[in-house]
C-alpha cells in the first residue's frame, strides 16, 4: 500500500484550508449580497418566495431547469453584449446548484459545463441528458460519472445564418412522452436561415433572427429554410434526427410547454412595434402571423391577415419562461394553470385556461411582482413541486455581474410524496411510473390498460401515452378513449393514435368538442371527407378553419388544389390560395390572375401579398390598374400599395430597426392613393378607403376635393368626407358643416356627423347646438345634445334646455347630462350581468353607436381602441371577423360594465411610484436603459426616468374607466353594442323621431 508523504499531506491540508477560506469568503459575500437584495413580493398570501442563490455564485441568468435529483442547472451568460474590459469567463457556463442541507439555499455550486456562446436555454430530460440551446446550435450534455460535470457533448441541430444577435435564434425546449423534443427559433434579424438536421423528439423554438435568412440543419443533412425573419416551432428526435417544422409566424418564442393532454403553449416575446407579447396555443401547421422582413400590412399579431391564428392571450412584456403547473407543492387550484415569467414587467402571472371553440381563453392574475431589478429569466418546477425562477437581476442588456435564482413554495409547506406512481400529483412521477410499467412487459401493459378507466383524467392521459408508444392500443381501447367524458383526453387520442385505428372523418363530424373535431380534421387524408372539410372551412372559428385547411393539404396535391380554385365557395378558394402560397411550387400565374378578380376581398389580399413577397414583377401594372376598383377595404388598400412598393424595390431600404409603416414614406404609396381621387374609374368604396389612408391634412384632401366628395350619392363616402373635413378646422369648413347640420332635407346621419364638428367649448357653437337640439329629427337632436356635454351654458340657455325635456326618456337623460354632468337613469349594478342584458334589449342604431365610439364628448373609446381603420392602438384592437369583433354580446357588455374583472395581461396597468412620492397609472408602452413609459387612460404617453422610479406595482384596476356606464344613457349603450356587434343582414339604422 502506498502512503502520502508528509509534504503531500501538508499540501493537501493547505488546499483544504484554502478551499474552506474561499467557501467562507463566498458564504460571507453571499450573505452580504442577500441582505442587500430586495425580495419580490408574493401577491398570493399562500405563497412565499425566497432567495436560492445569487451573485457572485451565479450571474446573468438566461434560463434554468431542474432534474429529478433537485439539481438546478442555470445558464450563466458571459457573451451576451459583453462590455469592454469585462472580467468574467470567455465563454458561457452552465452552473449546477443544489441545496444539500435542506435550508433552502444552494450550497453545492459548481460549473457543469462551459464553452458555448450566446447560450439561451437549458432543459433536463428524464433520460439524464441535459439539452442546451444557443442562438445557433442545439446540443446535449451527459454527466457519465455523476460528478456534476458534463463528460460528453453531442451536437444535434445547427443554424446556418449570417445573423449574430444574441437572443433571436434557438431557445426553449419541451419534451413529450414519445421522446420528441420541441424547440423554437426567433426571427433571426430578418435574415434567411436553414436548419440542418433517434430515440426521442425535442420540440424547440426559433426566433425571428433579426429578419435574416437561415437554414436549420439536422442529422442526415435534413435542411429546413427559415426565410424572411420568421420564427418557428420545430421538432426532432432526442438525437437530432427527423427534424421538422411544426408551426410558423413568431417573433421570439422564448419558451414552450405541454399540458397533460399534449397541447402545446408558447410565449412569444417582443412582437416588434406591434405589442403586446403573446401567449399562443400551438397546432400543427399553424401560422401565427409574424414575419420580420416584410411590410406592416402583411404582419399579423392577432389574426389580422387571412390564414393566421389568433393569440390565446396577451402577456406581460418579454415573457421568458412558461410552464403548466402539474405538481402538488402549490395550492391545489394552481394545477393545470400556466405560469408565465415576464422580464419586462418584473412579475410572474398565472393563467387559467378554459376551452373556447377549438382553442382556449384565459383569465389571469399576477402572482409575484418585483421592483425594477427583478428580471425573471426562466421558470422550472422541482421534484417537490416548488418553482425555481432565474433572475437576470438588472435592467441592463449588457453583462453586469449580477444574477439570482429564486424559489417559490407554499407558505404552509406541503409534504410531497416521493413515490413514483401513476396516481402521483406530479406529472414527472406519473410519466416515470408509466415508463417503469412499460419495462415490465405484459404485466405492466395490463396495469396501463386498467388505468384507462381510472377516475382521474391525468392518470388516463399518461396511460394512453404509454400504450400508444408501446403500440398496444386495441380497437376496444380506442373506442373507450374516444368516448371518454373528458374532451382533452379525446383530443389527445385523436392526435396521437395510429391512423389505422381511428375514423377521423367520423370523429370530426360527430364529436361534441370543437377542439377534438379540429384535431381529427388535421389528420384526414381521404377525399371522401371533402364535403366535411369544405363545410368546416366556413367556420367562424379560425382554429377550425386551419384544421380543415390542414386536412385539405393532406388530401390534395398542388395540381388538384389549383383545379379546386374554381369552387363556388369563397371559403374554399381562400383555403386553396393560402395553401398554394405556402407551397414550394412556383405560383400558377393564371390562378393569381383569377384570384386578383375574386369577389372575396380575403382571396384578393392573399394574391396581392403573394405577388409582393415573391417579387412577381409581371403583375405590377395589374396591381396599379386594379387599385381603383379592387382595394375595397382598409386592409386591401394598404396591401396593394405595399405590394407595389415591394415590386418597386422598397425592401432595399429595409433595415433591422425599421418597424411600422416606414415603407409609406420611402415609397410612392401616398401619391398612388391620392392619384385615385381624380380617376373616374375609382369606385366609391375605394374612395372611402383613401380618405382613411391619407393623413387628414394631405394636400390632395383639400377643402374643395372634400366638398366635391361630400356631394356623392354614397352615404359611406359622404360620411368619411365629413369626418375628414372636421380635421381641417377652418372657418369655411365650419360654415359648410353648420349648413349641412341645419339642412333638414339632408340625410340625418350625415347631419349628425356634421353636428360633431360644433365644438361646444367654443362660444360661437352653443347657439346652433341648442337650435339643433330642438330639431324634429331624433338622430340630429340627440347628437346635438351629446355634443353639448361639458359646455358652459348661460342660465337662459339652461332654462331653454329644461323646457325641451319631454316624456321621451332618452332625450330627457341627454339633457340631464348636459345640465348636471351626470345621468341618473336607473341601471343595474356592475355585477348584475343578466339584469344588464335585459336592460339593454331593444332597438339600437349602429350608426349612432359608431358616432358615440369616436365622439370627443363620448366615452372616449377611440382614444385607446382601433376599429375600422380609425382610433388609437393603446388597448386591445377591435378586429372584425365577418363584421363582428371577437366577443359575444355578454362578454362585450361585461367588459364595459366591469372592465377590471378580467384584465388582458398584456394591458395590465402599472402604478409607477417615484422617489419623490408621485404616482401615475397606465399601460406599459416601452422601456430602454434610461426611461420607462406608459399610456394613461386618455391614450397619452407619460415617461419617467428609471432613476426616478421607486416602485412599479401591477394594478388590479383597468385603466378603462369604471364609470363608463355612468357617462352613457342606456340607449347610447345599446347603440354602441350594435356598432361593435351588428346583427346579420341588419337593415339601415332607424332615423325617424319615434324610435
Amino acid at each position: 500500500m502506498t502512503g502520502l508523504s508528509s509534504r503531500k499531506i501538508l499540501s493537501c491540508t493547505c488546499l483544504r484550508i484554502s478551499a474552506l477560506l474561499i467557501c467562507l469568503s463566498v458564504s460571507i459575500s453571499s450573505a452580504i449580497q442577500a441582505a442587500e437584495i430586495q425580495t419580490p413580493r408574493s401577491l398570493d398570501d399562500r405563497l412565499t418566495i425566497e432567495l436560492f442563490a445569487s451573485e457572485p455564485d451565479i450571474v446573468t441568468v438566461t434560463g434554468l431547469t431542474v432534474d429529478q435529483q433537485d439539481r438546478v442547472y442555470v445558464v450563466e451568460s458571459h457573451t451576451h453584449f459583453r462590455p469592454e474590459n469585462y472580467k468574467g469567463p470567455k465563454t458561457d457556463r452552465i452552473r449546477l446548484l443544489q441545496d444539500t442541507t435542506g435550508d433552502g439555499r444552494a450550497d453545492r455550486i459548481q460549473t457543469f459545463y462551459e464553452g458555448s456562446t450566446e447560450t439561451m436555454n437549458v432543459a433536463a430530460h428524464p433520460d439524464g441528458w441535459i439539452y442546451v440551446a444557443t442562438r445557433s446550435t442545439i446540443f446535449r450534455l451527459r454527466d457519465k460519472d455523476n460528478d456534476g460535470k458534463a463528460d460528453l457533448r453531442q451536437n444535434l441541430v445547427q443554424l446556418e445564418t449570417t445573423a449574430t444577435y444574441p437572443h433571436n435564434g434557438f431557445s426553449g425546449f419541451a419534451f413529450d412522452f414519445f421522446n420528441n423534443i420541441y424547440f423554437s427559433m426567433g426571427e433571426n434579424e430578418g435574415v434567411d436561415a436553414e436548419l440542418v438536421g433517434d430515440f426521442g423528439n425535442i420540440y424547440f423554438t426559433l426566433g425571428q433572427n433579426y429578419g435574416d435568412d437561415a437554414t436549420l440543419i439536422g442529422k442526415g443533412n435534413v435542411r429546413i429554410p427559415a426565410l424572411r425573419g420568421e420564427g418557428g416551432i420545430f421538432c426532432c428526435r432526442t438525437n437530432g434526427s427527423q427534424l421538422e417544422r411544426i408551426a410558423t409566424g413568431f417573433w421570439n418564442p422564448f419558451h414552450l410547454c405541454f399540458d397533460t393532454n399534449g397541447r402545446m403553449f408558447v410565449g412569444d416575446n417582443d412582437p416588434g412595434n406591434r405589442p403586446p407579447c403573446r401567449l399562443l396555443t400551438i397546432v400543427e401547421g399553424g401560422d401565427y402571423g409574424y414575419r420580420r422582413r416584410t411590410l406592416e400590412p402583411f404582419i399579423a399579431v392577432n389574426a389580422e391577415t387571412p390564414g393566421t391564428l389568433p393569440m390565446t392571450s396577451s402577456t406581460g412584456e418579454s415573457p421568458t419562461g412558461l410552464i403548466i403547473y402539474e405538481s402538488d407543492q402549490l395550492p391545489a387550484d394552481y394545477r393545470g394553470d400556466l405560469l408565465v415569467a415576464s422580464w419586462g414587467e418584473h412579475r410572474i402571472d398565472r393563467y387559467h385556461l378554459t376551452p373556447d371553440c377549438a382553442s382556449f381563453k384565459t383569465t389571469t392574475q399576477p402572482v409575484i411582482a418585483g421592483k425594477e431589478h427583478f428580471r425573471p429569466a426562466g421558470i422550472a418546477v422541482g421534484p417537490d413541486g416548488s418553482l425555481y425562477v432565474g433572475d437576470w437581476a438588472d435592467r441592463s442588456y449588457p453583462l453586469h455581474g449580477k444574477g439570482r435564482v429564486w424559489k417559490i413554495r407554499a407558505v404552509n409547506r406541503r409534504q410531497t410524496s416521493s413515490n413514483v406512481s401513476l396516481t402521483s400529483k406530479d406529472w414527472q412521477k406519473r410519466d416515470a411510473a408509466a415508463r417503469k410499467l412499460l419495462a415490465q412487459g405484459d404485466t405492466g401493459i395490463t396495469k396501463l390498460k386498467a388505468a384507462l378507466k381510472n377516475s382521474d383524467p391525468r392518470v388516463r392521459a399518461v396511460a394512453l401515452n404509454a400504450l400508444v408508444s408501446a403500440k398496444k392500443m386495441t380497437p376496444d381501447l380506442v373506442t373507450l378513449v374516444l368516448k371518454d367524458k373528458q374532451s382533452g383526453l379525446r383530443e389527445q387520442a385523436v392526435t396521437s393514435l395510429p391512423a389505422k385505428l381511428v375514423d377521423f372523418q367520423e370523429v370530426a363530424a360527430h364529436d361534441d368538442s370543437p377542439a377534438v373535431q379540429a384535431a381529427a380534421l388535421r389528420r384526414i387524408t381521404d377525399k371522401s371527407a371533402l364535403p366535411l372539410l369544405f363545410e368546416r372551412l366556413k367556420s367562424t372559428d379560425l382554429f377550425m378553419q386551419q384544421a380543415a385547411r390542414q386536412g385539405l393539404r393532406n388530401t390534395f396535391t398542388d395540381a388538384e388544389l389549383q383545379q379546386t380554385f374554381s369552387n363556388s365557395e369563397p371559403s374554399v378558394r381562400l383555403a386553396v390560395i393560402l395553401l398554394l402560397k405556402e407551397s414550394t411550387s412556383p405560383p400558377a400565374l393564371p390562378l393569381l390572375k383569377q384570384a386578383l378578380k375574386d369577389e372575396n376581398p380575403q382571396v384578393r389580399f392573399v394574391a396581392v401579398e403573394w405577388i409582393g413577397r415573391d417579387q412577381l414583377k409581371a403583375f405590377r401594372e395589374t396591381l396599379i390598374s386594379d387599385l381603383a376598383r379592387n382595394a375595397t377595404t382598409p386592409e386591401l388598400l394598404k396591401a396593394y400599395l405595399a405590394s407595389i412598393a415591394q415590386l418597386d424595390g422598397v425592401m432595399k431600404d429595409w433595415t433591422r430597426g425599421t418597424t411600422g409603416d416606414w415603407w409609406v414614406a420611402k415609397s410612392n404609396a401616398q401619391q398612388q392613393a391620392a392619384r385615385l381621387l381624380d380617376l373616374p374609374e375609382t369606385s366609391l368604396e375605394v374612395l372611402r378607403q383613401i380618405l382613411l389612408f391619407l393623413p387628414a391634412k394631405h394636400p390632395a384632401l383639400n377643402e374643395n376635393k372634400l366638398t366635391e366628395l361630400l356631394k356623392s350619392t354614397d352615404p359611406g363616402l359622404q360620411t368619411e368626407a365629413v369626418r375628414t373635413l372636421r380635421e381641417l378646422k377652418t372657418k369655411s369648413v365650419r360654415e359648410k358643416l353648420l349648413q349641412l347640420a341645419l339642412n333638414a332635407n339632408a340625410d340625418p346621419n350625415l347631419r349628425a356627423e356634421a353636428v360633431i364638428n360644433l365644438d361646444s367649448s367654443r362660444l360661437e357653437n352653443i347657439a346652433p347646438l341648442i337650435q339643433l337640439a330642438q330639431d324634429k329629427n331624433a338622430t340630429v337632436n340627440r347628437e346635438a345634445l351629446r355634443t353639448l356635454t361639458g359646455a358652459s351654458l348661460k342660465e337662459s340657455q339652461q332654462s331653454r334646455l329644461k323646457q325641451m325635456a319631454t316624456a321621451k326618456v332618452e332625450k330627457a337623460a341627454l339633457i340631464e347630462r348636459v345640465l348636471t354632468q351626470q345621468v341618473t337613469q336607473k341601471k343595474p349594478s356592475k355585477d348584475q350581468l343578466s339584469e344588464w342584458m335585459h336592460a339593454l334589449a331593444g332597438p339600437a342604431d349602429p350608426l349612432a353607436g359608431q358616432r358615440l365610439f369616436f365622439h370627443p364628448q363620448g366615452p372616449g373609446c377611440f382614444r385607446c381602441h382601433q376599429i375600422d381603420g380609425r382610433g388609437q392602438q393603446v388597448g386591445p384592437g377591435l378586429l372584425r371577423t365577418n363584421g363582428r369583433i371577437a366577443l359575444n354580446r355578454e362578454q362585450l357588455v361585461e367588459a364595459i360594465i366591469n372592465p377590471s374583472k378580467d384584465i388582458d395581461p398584456g394591458f395590465l396597468p402599472l402604478t409607477i411610484v417615484t422617489i419623490d412620492g408621485k404616482t401615475a397609472s397606465g399601460i406599459y408602452h416601452k422601456h430602454n436603459n434610461k426611461e420607462r413609459s406608459i399610456y394613461d387612460s386618455n391614450g397619452k404617453i407619460i415617461s419617467f426616468k428609471i432613476s426616478d422610479i421607486e416602485e412599479m406595482i401591477p394594478s388590479k384596476t383597468s385603466i378603462m374607466p369604471n364609470g363608463l356606464i355612468d357617462r352613457m344613457t342606456l340607449q347610447e349603450f345599446r347603440d354602441l353594442i350594435a356598432y361593435l356587434l351588428p346583427e346579420p343582414k341588419q337593415k339601415k339604422s332607424p332615423t325617424d323621431a319615434n324610435r
